[in-house]
């Protein structure tokens, strides 16, 4: 062999080289962005759980209310509740309506006279 081609192969094996660190250094960050991809997965497949066993304890939660309820509107117990809702409906008109006209009448007040005019 002449050393123009022991040259040439050298090169050559100094071209692989570079390519093969770097091609290394690509798989390197693929894995490591595959592997924060995974911990995420994780960590997000861990809160859909805790969420669907929060949301799970707040449906039985409704259920029993609901339960409650209809047994609070039973035929002895409509008196009652007629009563708690138009005491309700009264709270909220007064509130509403009440809330503006008492603003009203109390942003009206006169000026107190300052110390300074004393």
């Amino acid at each position: 062999m002449s050393s123009s081609s022991k040259n040439n192969g050298y090169v050559f094996e100094q071209q692989n080289d570079v390519r093969l660190n770097d091609l290394s250094s690509k798989i390197s960050a693929i894995k490591n962005i595959t592997i924060d991809i995974h911990q995420d997965v994780t960590d997000q497949d861990r809160l859909l759980d805790e969420s669907h066993n929060q949301f799970g304890g707040l449906g039985s939660s409704l259920s029993n209310s609901f339960g409650r309820m209809n047994r609070m509107v039973s035929k002895r117990h409509q008196r009652q509740l007629c009563f708690y809702v138009s005491i309700i409906v009264f709270l909220f008109f007064l509130i509403y309506y009440g809330a503006p006209l008492a603003k009203g009448v109390l942003g009206s007040n006169p000026k107190l006279p300052d110390d300074d005019s004393l």
